[in-house]
């Protein structure tokens, strides 16, 4: 954790001499998914996000929801610190590299928070991205994300977003779950100042591991997002 706070306090000091952008958001969804796996136990969450981004292209943020990980879990919140650096390589290609640390404060029954390094390469409205962690929840065992997302603009209000995953590593090799892909279709955009969304979510994970009720829900599902940044 320090050393997270320490980047945190770093990049806004390598920053300071430029011009801030602070912004923040307050989101609504009726199902926190997690790389196609939900994190409310299918039910609602209320999410928030702190921001400064800096003109040298470095930004650092604080991000926090609410959990139910089922009676046997007390984790109740994720609180999410993150640094990054964004840049662009030429007129059509840019950069974004995130270190982010998961934390779950409150749990007593046992320590799962951990690192995790990303980086992006977009080309206009095509990002991909690739998500790496020695650590999984805590667990010793790797883990790896890699995801292609595309939006394409339908108008000047509305688009069309696609979206695939792929989970894989050392610690999926040691649960039930293993290796699977994630996946969505939705459209989004903004009314009278509110960013809304909405995806349906389907995956690879086989009818044996499939889980349609409780905790860590990973059944197919409409996800409905309201969103308001200030």
């Amino acid at each position: 954790m320090k050393k997270v706070l320490t980047g945190l306090a770093l990049a806004i000091a390598a920053g300071s001499v430029q011009a801030a952008d602070v912004s923040g958001t307050v989101t609504f969804t009726n199902d926190y998914r997690f790389r196609g796996i939900s994190q409310t136990a299918g039910d609602a969450a209320v999410q928030g996000s702190l921001d400064v981004a800096f003109d040298n292209g470095i930004s650092a943020g604080i991000w926090g929801t609410n959990l139910d990980y089922g009676s046997d879990d007390d984790s109740k919140m994720e609180i999410d610190y993150y640094v990054g650096y964004d840049a662009d390589i030429n007129d059509d290609f840019s950069y974004n590299v995130t270190l982010a640390y998961f934390t779950y404060p409150g749990k007593d029954d046992g320590d799962t928070d951990y690192l995790e390094v990303s980086g992006s390469l977009f080309y206009g409205d095509l990002g991909l991205t690739y998500a790496y962690t020695d650590d999984y929840s805590n667990s010793g065992e790797s883990g790896s994300y890699v995801a292609v997302d595309y939006s394409y603009a339908i108008n000047d209000d509305i688009s069309l977003d696609l979206h695939a995953g792929h989970s894989f590593g050392d610690y999926w090799g040691d649960v039930d779950i293993q290796d699977y892909e994630d996946y969505s279709v939705g459209v989004s955009g903004s009314y009278a100042g509110l960013d809304l969304s909405a995806a349906y979510l389907f995956n690879s994970i086989e009818d044996a591991d499939e889980t349609n009720t409780g905790a860590f829900r990973n059944d197919e599902t409409l996800v409905l997002t309201v969103s308001r940044s200030f």
